[in-house]
């Protein structure tokens, strides 16, 4: 499927104006099968769907382990992606009565808004430096070709404190985190004890994404929420925005950060 699209404008530039085609990110809404049964429609950049549905069912709680995947297909055709599932939650189907729409851009979706204190990840050691965190801000910065050409695109990246490991891009800062989740878990590598970095604002359901699959810490270039914040202390994960260049904010959880 098409990651971009061309589209004619009118381009300003002080007192002049031009047609011209510009690349403009695609958007496109794919529907969520889950045993038969039409689940969630995510409005999405339309790649990685696989590891967007799988990381989407585990952000929820849905999926639990790699084992009870039974089936997952893609039909490009039909923009859906069908996943059966032999082990699912005893209430699972309850989660079709309360929806929120979430913060994210393309109006995301989550049927969970709360994480349970219980589940906090465990505090760590130090994992991560200061100069490393700039390191890898700067690997991020340029990795996304979509991005550079459209500027319509956020990004997602794992990250075991000194490479960026896997990385993601879709047209919602949710789905890129959730693409990202789906292609650690689809690839058996374990995310307790790794990074994860955003491009976009940090609100409650992308925490509640780091916190359910066991980031001990979460880093953005951008801002997070008060909400954010309270659910990462509440969670265990260690917080940093606003991290640019040599400068950031750590919110929560400061343990794991080598500050010297």
């Amino acid at each position: 499927m098409e990651t971009k699209r061309e589209a004619l404008i009118l381009k300003i530039t002080g007192s002049r104006a031009d047609e011209v085609t510009d690349e403009v990110a695609t958007e496109l809404p794919v529907r969520l099968i889950l045993n038969n049964e039409p689940l969630v429609t995510l409005l999405c950049t339309p790649t990685e769907l696989e590891e967007l549905a799988v990381g989407f069912l585990l952000s929820e709680g849905i999926l639990r382990d790699r084992s009870s995947i039974k089936k997952l297909h893609v039909n490009e055709k039909e923009a859906a992606v069908r996943i059966e599932l032999s082990d699912l939650p005893r209430d699972w189907e309850k989660m079709f009565k309360t929806r929120a729409i979430s913060s994210g851009c393309g109006r995301g979706i989550t049927f969970t808004s709360e994480f349970h204190a219980a589940e906090r990840i465990p505090p760590t050691g130090k994992m991560i430096s200061l100069e490393e965190i700039t390191s890898l801000l700067n690997k991020f910065r340029n990795i996304s070709t979509l991005y550079l050409e459209t500027g319509g695109v956020h990004s997602s990246a794992l990250s075991d404190g000194r490479e960026l490991l896997f990385f993601s891009e879709d047209i919602g800062r949710h789905n890129a985190v959730d693409k990202l989740i789906g292609k650690a878990f689809l690839k058996n590598v374990s995310v307790e004890n790794k990074i994860l970095l955003t491009s976009g604002r940090v609100t409650s359901e992308i925490v509640t994404k780091a916190g359910r699959n066991r980031f001990p810490v979460l880093i953005s270039r951008a801002a997070p929420s008060c909400m954010a914040i309270n659910y990462a202390e509440d969670m265990g994960v260690t917080l940093v925005g606003f991290a640019r260049g040599d400068r950031m904010n750590i919110y929560t959880w400061p343990n794991r950060i080598r500050l010297n």
